[in-house]
């Protein structure tokens, strides 16, 4: 658990390089000169279905492609890491978020794959 009055340090001008997590400093990023703490990822957000897009099938958020589609190159064979590197415009994170919404939603999934 992190130790908060660290936290309340930083609050009145400690440099973000001091602030530890777990004992380990605890990594900053550069904005315009001011040091932030890195973006967290509602991974919630990473799938998503609109009626307008895809017919509202599950896809991977801010582009066309559908949880299927990835689905199908993983059972290709495909890692998710290959994934990721084929289809370049998609994070490693993308792909396992639409590989974990199948496992946790698989007979929709299959469902859908099998009426293609």
């Amino acid at each position: 658990m992190a130790d908060l009055s660290k936290w309340k340090v930083r609050a009145r001008g400690v440099k973000l390089d001091d602030v530890k997590l777990n004992g380990q400093p605890k990594a900053a990023e550069i904005e315009g000169g001011i040091e932030t703490m890195p973006k967290v990822t509602d991974i919630g957000t990473l799938i998503v279905c609109t009626p307008e897009i895809r017919a509202d099938r599950p896809r991977i958020a801010g582009t066309g492609v559908p949880v299927r589609r990835i689905v199908g190159w993983y059972k290709l064979g495909w890692s998710p890491e290959e994934i990721a590197d084929r289809i370049g415009h998609l994070s490693l994170a993308q792909v396992h978020a639409a590989l974990t919404y199948y496992h946790a939603n698989q007979e929709e999934i299959e469902t859908d794959i099998a009426a293609e």
